[in-house]
């Protein structure tokens, strides 16, 4: 039971999206999910989207309404023959309004849909696709090319106009509308009122926004203009320009003032009014299509984008980005170092250099090949490869050793005029010289045993711990020529002899095994499992271990990602940590993570690098605690709970009666929150 409560607390927080934004030392590409029609099971467009208060996300899908509870997509009003146009949420009737062609109603209860049609007038009931729905001052407003019928609840009044309308914008509290000849009408209660000033007719408008007293006009063409009761003026031409010939669909303003600008042939443009940042997201940064019809922002502050072929959900406050090709980093990501100067990135290409005011990444010539870890020593940066060792220094590499590959280097703390490498095959002895430069030395004999990750104790005792061979000690001799090498791990139990990471946290040892976490007492070699961070964890495999420079605790394990916080010293918090949605991405090969950064840490990926900013990482919530949407009895082969989709969640726990011979539950939980 306590294994089941764990998980429902986990996944509830995966999903958790978290607040607050925060430039980026680096450059990246947000995480992106796409949803294809084969996965949701329906049509190729989504033109609208809504959300009801548990946080269930709706689509306005052209063969039904969908509907997404963070787990399962669901299908409704499915293949009527009318497209879906248009969806808003009533909270205070517990409706799901929705727009079609030739029709419009809402959903009730348990997806039981009434339809509207009838309290239409009789001569205004000829009109074709209600593209928007908008809830202003307890009225519903369908708005179509032929008219807007406005429902109170009882009855519909339709405003007309000779010739029609163009599209219609919720903006500020208030509703606009365009004439088919381009004029911007405002609506008040069901009456048009007086043109709203503008510069350009005859254009089709993408998007009205709230700006500085009046509205910025949007248009399709991309066009920009501030209207205001005194006037109208042009706006934004640099973001004009960069709009041209992209036709715009629709603009959404964040709630973090950022406008999002849907385009036909170019993705997503997100611009900061404030800054003027410009950022695009295209297919090239994992959009499933350039043709994006309309986007919405959930109460999470996720991005949902209807697409001409799919659905796409954008983690805009994710505290993670991807980063590799559009820097021009090819290759899985092992290590990044950030300098004064610029960053550099060692990857199984080689090694590269991002210079500080620097847009593209230059590769290093020389050093092709797998390149590994970074250490900084004596005041100059080194970089382990697969020839050697490499000198970092201005934007350049030089070898300066040749070794049977080389994983990384580490000062010794009792005798530092020596620094130690460890190889393919063992330990390599290295000297500061007297120009505080790294001096190949010899190999060390007595251990030829692959040596990724070795750590010094405070007896000058050296510990590597071998992936697949378990855990050794080892003793230099006087003149640090050679080892004597002890197998501790011959004493564990077999499950921890194989899969062994070694890591130091808060200057103790640390063993990341197949069978959980373990603290290493050097005095003796004995192991135990590890108090602190044991109890969020458990016993399952462990991948990697790391502490960040504001001495959080990274964890990856099998099934769990975790985030120790440190409030104090050796006192932790445990979050779990989003980057679990990208897991998969992570290098499944030489998994490592890099704390050497000025914000947060990244962790090395199949392609390239994901950034990973501790900072922006949220607590959990336990104000919205997780739904119970149905529960089954497998072994009667009935439902005994069932939450219907549009009523108000439950105040209060219930108690729920299973019996003695429920032996197997299916519990189905909403845990899109």
């Amino acid at each position: 039971m306590l294994h089941f409560e764990y998980n429902m607390r986990y996944i509830f927080f995966l999903i958790l999206l978290l607040m607050g934004s925060q430039a980026l030392a680096l450059s990246g590409k947000y995480p992106i999910r796409n949803f294809v029609p084969s996965e949701y099971k329906a049509g190729i467009q989504n033109i609208d989207f809504a959300q009801n208060r548990d946080m269930a996300i709706f689509v306005a899908n052209n063969l039904g309404v969908l509907s997404f509870n963070g787990n399962t997509w669901e299908r409704h009003d499915f293949k009527t023959g009318k497209k879906k146009r248009s969806l808003a949420f009533d909270e205070n009737t517990d409706r799901l309004y929705v727009g079609s062609q030739g029709e419009f109603g809402f959903f009730e209860a348990d997806w039981e849909y009434v339809s509207l049609i009838d309290k239409i007038p009789q001569g205004s009931r000829d009109f074709d696709e209600v593209w928007d729905v908008f809830l202003v001052n307890s009225k519903v407003y369908f708005c179509t090319f032929q008219g807007i019928y406005v429902y109170d609840g009882q009855s519909i009044d339709v405003i007309e106009q000779e010739g029609g309308f163009g599209r219609s914008f919720l903006a500020g509290g208030k509703i606009f509308t365009q004439s088919q000849q381009g004029r911007l009408l405002e609506i008040e209660g069901s009456k048009l009122i007086q043109d709203y000033p503008q510069g350009q007719t005859g254009t089709k408008i993408a998007g009205v926004i709230p700006h500085e007293g009046g509205y910025l006009l949007v248009y399709n063409s991309g066009q920009i203009e501030l209207a205001t009761p005194f006037g109208v003026s042009r706006k934004y031409d640099a973001l004009s320009r960069a709009l041209l010939g992209t036709y715009i669909n629709h603009v959404l303003q964040l709630s973090d003032t950022r406008l999002v600008i849907a385009t036909q042939t170019s993705g997503l443009f997100l611009y900061d009014l404030q800054e003027g940042d410009l950022e695009t997201i295209t297919r090239e940064d994992g959009l499933e299509s350039n043709a994006c019809l309309r986007s919405f922002q959930d109460y999470s502050g996720n991005l949902w984008v209807g697409m001409q072929n799919g659905i796409a959900l954008i983690h805009l406050n994710s505290p993670m980005r991807f980063l590799n090709q559009e820097i021009n980093i090819q290759g899985s990501g092992y290590e990044v170092f950030e300098t004064v100067d610029g960053t550099y990135f060692t990857t199984s290409n080689g090694i590269y250099f991002l210079g500080k005011d620097a847009a593209q990444g230059a590769f290093l010539p020389g050093t092709e090949g797998p390149a590994y870890g970074i250490k900084q020593i004596a005041g100059k940066l080194y970089a382990g490869h697969h020839t050697g060792l490499f000198l970092l220094e201005d934007g350049r590499a030089q070898r300066i050793a040749s070794t049977d590959g080389l994983w990384q280097v580490k000062q010794l703390q009792l005798q530092p005029e020596f620094v130690i490498g460890g190889t393919y095959s063992g330990l390599y002895l290295f000297r500061i010289d007297e120009n505080r430069r790294l001096k190949a030395v010899q190999k060390i004999r007595g251990f030829n045993a692959s040596s990724r990750f070795f750590e010094e104790d405070r007896s000058g005792k050296i510990w590597v711990g071998q992936y697949y061979k378990g855990l050794y000690q080892l003793e230099l001799s006087e003149d640090m020529s050679r080892v004597t090498v002890q197998n501790v791990s011959e004493r564990f139990a077999p499950s921890f002899k194989e899969q062994i990471v070694l890591s130091r946290v808060d200057d103790g040892l640390y063993l990341a095994t197949n069978s959980g976490l373990f603290q290493l007492d050097p005095a003796d070699g004995s192991v135990s499992r590890s108090e602190i961070f044991s109890g969020a964890i458990g016993e399952q495999p462990i991948y990697l271990l790391a502490q960040d420079q504001k001495n959080n605790v990274h964890v990856v394990a099998e099934n769990v990602m975790a985030l120790f916080r440190q409030i104090s010293p050796h006192n932790y918090i445990f979050i779990p940590s989003s980057l679990y949605q990208l897991r998969y991405y992570l290098n499944n090969d030489l998994l490592q993570a890099s704390t050497n950064t000025n914000h947060g840490i990244f962790f090395s990926a199949n392609e390239g690098f994901i950034h990973y900013d501790p900072a922006l990482e949220g607590p959990l919530n336990m104000e919205k605690p997780l739904l119970v949407s149905r529960v089954f009895s497998v072994t009667h082969g009935r439902v005994l709970y069932v939450r219907k989709p549009f009523e108000a969640k439950p105040e209060n726990m219930e108690r729920l009666e299973v019996g003695l011979g429920a032996k197997v539950l299916k519990i189905d939980v909403e845990s899109f929150q």
